[in-house]
């Protein structure tokens, strides 16, 4: 009689079907999450404000996962359009918002379940300087500047 030098095969365990089943759980409290924002919002982006389809609008990962379940909880989540979380993909969070302010506040009106930090991130982004210290005068570009003896930068 001659031995197989083979393994034999693997049969599911009793553990193999729990992580499935918790897969399960998880996606149905994911589910549930969306279903959440969809009744609190409607079917509105949190970046851009735009109204999507029901079937169209994606749940969004707020702070990129990167492989990590943590970042499955609800205060990391939003509704976003296909063109914004195809924009976003895996940009880091201040740089998508930095790139156009008003999504950190539409984020901020749309978000409001958000962890503080996300919030805090989102209202640093959204934030302008309105005026100049009142100790510094506005320099016009260097190429805008007057220029002595020429009227409006014309030759005379």
């Amino acid at each position: 009689m001659v031995k197989s030098s083979r393994r034999p095969r693997r049969t599911k365990s009793a553990s193999s079907s729990a992580h499935t089943t918790h897969r399960t759980l998880g996606r149905r409290s994911v589910d549930a999450h969306r279903q959440w924002l969809l009744d609190l919002h409607g079917p509105v982006c949190a970046y851009c404000g735009n109204v999507t389809p029901v079937n169209t609008i994606t749940l969004d990962h707020v702070r990129p996962r990167r492989g990590q379940k943590a970042y499955d909880r609800p205060d990391n989540l939003v509704l976003a359009c296909g063109t914004c979380n195809a924009a976003k993909a895996d940009l880091p969070f201040m740089s998508f918002l930095l790139a156009r302010r008003s999504r950190a506040v539409f984020l901020l009106h749309y978000g409001d379940h958000l962890s503080d930090p996300v919030k805090e991130m989102a209202r640093k982004a959204s934030e302008r300087e309105l005026l100049l210290p009142e100790d510094s005068k506005p320099v016009a570009p260097v190429g805008l500047r007057h220029r002595p003896g020429r009227a409006n930068g014309r030759r005379r």
